[in-house]
Order: structure tokens, then C-alpha cells, then sequence
């Protein structure tokens, strides 16, 4: 801090100006001032405060600047360099109250350590660009080791080149897998959608970046109307008043170009010269920084796929797959991943694919069947125009289709190589999870026979023969009684009617036996099991039941104790209705309120509602209901009579 209290370092004051000018562009502030201990050095804009006086700043470059907001008016930050001799501090404002994003951030703080090369007049022997190609290269070289995401990264580009040339304004774009020369995020200061439709085919003519990828030359713009004149609408959506494009080369392997744009002056060859010396930089940070990325996001999505096989193997089964899939969807930045199974067609569904179904088609156009691997997608046309990408993958066991794995990208930035290789192993794991499932499930039904099988047993070991032995002693009874006792005695009666009751008693007792051996899973659908129910009733009551089924077969599947709970529901109401409606109309309509709803109603035109509270098998009924997620409605219909309403969700 002694250092702050002495004679001020000598400065260019033309360079000052420039410097706060061109920092002042590349942050799109309201004011740049540049100050030291005794004052302001240069100021450009219209400033409202003057920072502190700052001891030098080590911190890292992404590390957030301090925000003051001033009221609703603006958002001021003070950033000191990190030279210990020439104590610099710079102090940009921004019009209104904001948040800063990172890129700017990271413009701010090195600009703030590249100031005292641009404008001290120390070290004469040096030239400012010497000393700005050294401070651009540390810059570069830090970014390179610890970005956590390439805006930042654009954001020392930016920074380094803009000093260098005079820019304010910076962007860069790479090949692809596929081909494409993609704008990478930040690059210019641009919207995300505007940066999702940025991007050429290689072989491209008549635009700079795919000119300059293919002949390795700098080229120069500064009349981009006259010079790159096919894509205008490009050069208007990023604001590109001059542009200068140079290759990046790693290795002799061509990565990509570097942009820089909109300087005071026309470029000249002069500064492509003096950028092609930092863009070696460039190319080594792009490389390096997008490389650990890609490694961070495979690493992602292994623990993704990893973490899915572990909730699998501790049973979890495909019902507990939906928090993995959603955070495989967020690594690959996905607005939706949908799981779609090929023998019922439900879903797992994470995200919400529902605002771009107009344009995309996704929802619709999921082939739960289909055996090979699909893409689909729309480039935008303008910029900043609506884009999407999406990509359809089969789950197969045992070389059958059993369920499709969809993904879908907003805005259109295609699947890279291991992108792709990522969702086919996601989509192996939904398998192993599908075959867990089937095998649970054959488990458990085989356990629900066996035990089924052993209560059969046990009835049968122990109350039939107890009835069986109960029926021969009536018989015997009923044979004892003197044969000239008239037919209609008491006690012929009365041993008559016990020795039918045992009997009917036996054969029920039997019935029960045998559906308990039966296999635990229906074999028939559920609609075809009310139809049995409706002529169940319509034959034990001599009555017709009108039945309506508007969606056929084609309902929400029910899980097997929630279909018992309804279907019991609608044996009740009918049976009811039979007993205590008087003559009337029975009607039942089972169909589809949602594409997960299940909605059946019991309605008659009888008498209407007793006065008295329901009796024990419609309050049983309810109870079952509500314990299967189930709801009844009991209520006067609207012509009279009553009406049963039972809602339920698939699954």
C-alpha cells in the first residue's frame, strides 16, 4: 500500500483515452474511467462514480467483480490490475440495475491487468504491443486452465485480441464431427439462439469463416457489405461493422477461426500481422478449454448412466429411471427426454417437450417400434430463428424393440460423436432395466401362484372336508327322518334347506379353490372383464345393461389391483341399482377421460338416492377405492335416478 502515496508513473494520456474508449465498447458500459492513486488517467462515457483506490488484484480472472448497483440507474464496478508498480484501477458502470454475466466479468478483470501495458510509459525498450501480446498470452494461457465454460473463456479473447487491434468485439468458431464450422457461445456478445443458428458448412463459399478455414489465410473485412456479401443478415445480427478472420491452427491441425470486430479504425495488414501472434493463444485455449469441457461432460454422463444401473440393480426397475433421465437430459442441455415402451405406449417423460410440439413434431413423431437409430432436425434459416435437433433411439432386448429413448434440442446444435455414443448407452440401460422389470414381475407372479396354490391347499385340506363331512351328515339326516312324515314337515324343511346351503356352500367353496390356482396376472383386458361383469348381472337379474365403450380397448392400462378396486366398483353400483332402483334403465360407460385417466359411470333412472346413509358394500367399496388412488362420486342423476362415478389413473 506505501507504493499508493508515491509520484504518479508516466502515462500516455492519447493511449489512456484509447483504452477506456475501446474498453468501453468491448463491455458495452455506460462509462469507463481509468484512474490511479492521484486521480482520474482517462475516462470515456458519461461516469457517475470514480472507484476507491485498490491495492493490485490477484485474484483469478473468473473470479465475479464486485457489483455496487446505484439504485435503479446503474450497476458500477471498481477492478484494480495485478501490477505491483503501476497501480491502475478501472471502473466501468452499466446503465440500469443488472447481473453481469461471466464473460463480461472476465473482460472486466483482464482488462484491468492488461491496462498499465496498454498505457504505462515504462519499459520504452518493450513496445506496447510486445507487452500486449504478453499480457493477452497470460491471459489466454490462465483461461486455458481454469474456465468452467467457453463464454469465459470468449471473455479473455475478447480482452486480448480487442487490446491488441483495437476490437470490441470477439467470437470463434470450430469444425464440428459433422462438418459444421459452429460459433461457439459468447462469441460476440450474442443471444444463445442467435449463436445456435450460427454456424457454415466448410466448403461454404463466399463467407469469411469458412474462406479463411479452408485457405489458412487472415482475411480483412472492413466493408462487410462489399467483401462477405452473401450472408448480410449475419453480419447484422451480430453487429459486425469491420471484421477481421484469422485461422487456428494446433498442431497443423485446423480447429477452427478466430473473429475480431468493430475497431475505431479500418484493420490493416498491419494488425492481422500483429493478431496472427496471439492467435496460436487462442487456438491452445480453445483446444484445451473445450477439451476439459468434453471430458467433464462425458464424465457426466457416465455417473448419469452409472447412477441409473445402481437405482436398477437395487430393484429400482424403468418406475425409478426418471431422475436419472432427467439428469442425463440436463448434462446434454436437452428441453426433453421421453421414454416411451412399445407394448402399452406410456411414458417417462423429463423436461416439457409441450412449447415446441408445434414446430418439432417430437411427441407425435416417437416410433415406440422402430429398430434402428433416428434423427431429425431443423436448421434455422435466420438468424436467430427457431432451431431443433432431436434424435430417437431403440431399446432392444433379445433383439426385440421394447422401447424408444427420445431427446430433444432447443436451439439447434446437432449430437457430437460422443453425444450419440452416450444415448445408446442410456438406452442399454433402460434395456437392463426393462428385464428387471419383466423378471420381478414373473417373480412375484410366480410367488403369488405358489401362494395362491398353498391357500387352495389349505381350503381344501381343511374347509371343504369339514363341509364335504357336514353334507353327508344332513344326508344322513335328512334319510333318517320317518318316511311317512309328510313333505312339508318343519323338519323336512328345515334338514332340506340346511343340506342345500351346505351343498351351494361346497360348490362356491370349490369355485374359490380353483381361481385361486389360476395364474396371478388377468388374462383378459379389462374391458372384456366388464363385459362379463354386465352379463354377470344381466343374467342374475333378468335385466339389460346398457354398455357404452366409446374408446373400445384403447384405455389407460390399470394396475391389477386398481382395475379390481373399479371393476368391483361397477358390480356394486349395478348390482345396487338392480336391487333398489326399482324398474329402470341401467347404463354403464367405461371410456377415457385423459390419456391416463379412466373414468366409469353406473347411472339409472330409478327412484333416485335413499334418504339413508349408503350401506356397508358401497362404503367397502370407496375404502378400496381410496387405498388404490382411486375416487367414487355418488350423486343424483341428471334426469333423476342416481349415478356412480369412479375415476383412476393408469399405472
Amino acid at each position: 500500500m506505501g507504493r499508493l502515496s508515491g509520484l504518479r508513473a508516466p502515462v500516455d494520456d492519447a493511449r489512456a483515452l484509447w483504452f477506456a474508449k475501446t474498453a468501453c465498447g468491448m463491455l458495452d458500459a455506460r462509462a469507463v474511467t481509468l484512474s490511479d492513486a492521484h486521480g482520474i488517467l482517462a475516462s470515456w462515457g458519461s461516469p457517475a462514480v470514480v472507484g476507491p483506490v485498490l491495492a493490485a488484484d490477484l485474484s483469478p480472472l473468473r473470479t465475479p467483480v464486485p457489483l455496487q448497483h446505484l439504485g435503479r440507474d446503474g450497476t458500477v464496478t471498481t477492478v484494480a490490475g495485478d501490477d505491483p508498480d503501476h497501480h491502475l484501477n478501472l471502473t466501468v458502470e452499466w446503465a440500469a440495475e443488472r447481473e453481469i454475466e461471466p464473460r463480461l466479468q472476465v473482460i472486466t478483470r483482464a482488462l484491468a491487468r492488461s491496462a498499465a501495458a496498454a498505457v504505462a510509459l515504462e519499459n520504452a525498450a518493450y513496445p506496447v504491443e510486445e507487452r500486449l501480446v504478453v499480457s493477452g498470452g497470460g491471459v489466454l494461457a490462465e483461461l486455458a486452465l481454469t474456465a468452467e465454460s467457453v463464454e469465459e473463456l470468449i471473455g479473455g479473447v475478447t480482452a486480448a485480441l480487442g487490446l491488441l487491434v483495437g476490437g470490441t468485439a470477439a467470437g470463434v468458431a470450430v469444425l464440428t464431427d459433422r462438418g459444421f464450422l459452429q460459433v461457439l457461445p459468447g462469441s460476440f456478445g450474442a443471444s444463445r439462439e442467435l449463436i445456435g443458428s450460427a454456424l457454415v458448412e466448410r466448403t461454404e463459399v463466399a463467407t469469411s469463416t469458412a474462406e479463411v478455414f479452408r485457405s489458412g489465410r487472415t482475411m480483412l473485412a472492413n466493408n462487410p457489405e462489399v467483401d462477405i456479401p452473401r450472408f448480410p443478415e449475419w453480419v447484422d445480427g451480430f453487429g459486425v461493422e469491420r471484421l477481421m478472420t484469422m485461422p487456428m491452427i494446433v498442431g497443423g491441425e485446423r480447429l477452427g477461426v478466430c473473429h475480431v470486430a468493430n475497431p475505431a479504425e479500418e484493420f490493416t495488414e498491419a494488425h492481422a500481422r500483429l493478431a496472427e501472434r496471439l492467435t496460436p493463444f487462442v487456438a491452445a485455449a480453445v483446444a484445451q478449454v473445450r477439451q476439459r469441457l468434453e471430458m467433464h461432460q462425458r464424465e457426466e454422463l457416465v455417473l448419469a448412466t452409472s447412477r441409473a444401473a445402481q437405482a436398477i440393480a437395487a430393484g429400482a426397475g424403468t418406475a425409478g429411471l426418471g431422475p436419472h433421465l432427467d439428469a442425463f437430459r440436463a448434462v446434454l442441455s436437452c428441453q426433453a427426454v421421453v421414454l416411451t415402451f412399445a407394448d402399452d405406449g406410456h411414458r417417462v417423460s423429463c423436461g416439457d417437450a409441450r412449447p415446441y410440439e408445434p414446430e418439432t413434431g417430437f411427441l407425435s413423431g416417437i416410433d415406440a417400434d422402430t429398430a434402428g437409430m433416428r434423427s431429425a432436425m431443423r436448421r434455422p434459416e435466420q438468424p436467430g430463428g427457431f432451431g431443433w435437433v432431436s434424435t430417437q433411439v431403440p431399446v432392444i432386448v433379445d433383439g426385440e424393440v421394447r422401447a424408444t429413448l427420445a431427446l430433444l434440442r432447443v436451439p439447434w446444435v446437432p449430437f457430437r460423436r460422443h453425444e450419440r455414443h452416450a444415448i445408446r448407452k442410456m438406452a442399454d440401460t433402460v434395456a437392463l432395466a426393462w428385464t428387471t422389470d419383466r423378471y420381478l414381475q414373473e417373480q412375484a407372479a410366480a410367488a403369488r401362484m405358489t401362494e395362491r396354490s398353498r391357500i387352495a391347499d389349505d381350503i381344501h385340506d381343511r374347509v371343504a372336508q369339514l363341509l364335504f363331512a357336514g353334507r353327508l351328515s344332513l344326508q344322513n339326516l335328512h334319510d333318517a327322518l320317518p318316511g311317512d312324515m309328510p313333505g312339508d314337515h318343519r323338519a323336512r324343511q328345515h334338514a332340506r334347506r340346511a343340506l342345500e346351503m351346505v351343498e351351494r356352500g361346497d360348490r362356491e367353496l370349490r369355485e374359490v379353490i380353483h381361481q385361486l390356482a389360476e395364474t396371478a396376472e388377468p388374462t383378459r383386458s379389462q374391458v372384456e372383464e366388464l363385459c362379463a361383469i354386465v352379463a354377470e348381472v344381466e343374467q342374475q337379474f333378468g335385466i339389460v345393461v346398457e354398455l357404452d365403450l366409446p374408446d373400445g380397448d384403447a384405455l389407460p392400462a390399470l394396475s391389477t389391483p386398481r382395475r379390481a378396486a373399479v371393476l368391483g366398483a361397477a358390480r356394486e353400483a349395478m348390482v345396487n341399482a338392480a336391487k333398489h332402483a326399482g324398474p329402470c334403465v341401467i347404463s354403464v360407460s367405461f371410456a377415457a377421460r385423459t390419456p391416463e385417466v379412466v373414468v366409469l359411470r353406473v347411472c339409472d333412472d330409478g327412484v333416485g338416492l335413499p334418504g339413508s346413509r349408503p350401506g356397508y358394500g358401497l362404503t367397502a367399496i370407496r375404502r378400496r377405492l381410496t387405498e388404490q388412488g382411486a375416487s367414487l362420486v355418488l350423486r343424483t342423476g341428471s334426469g333423476g335416478g342416481t349415478e356412480v362415478v369412479v375415476e383412476a389413473a393408469a399405472g
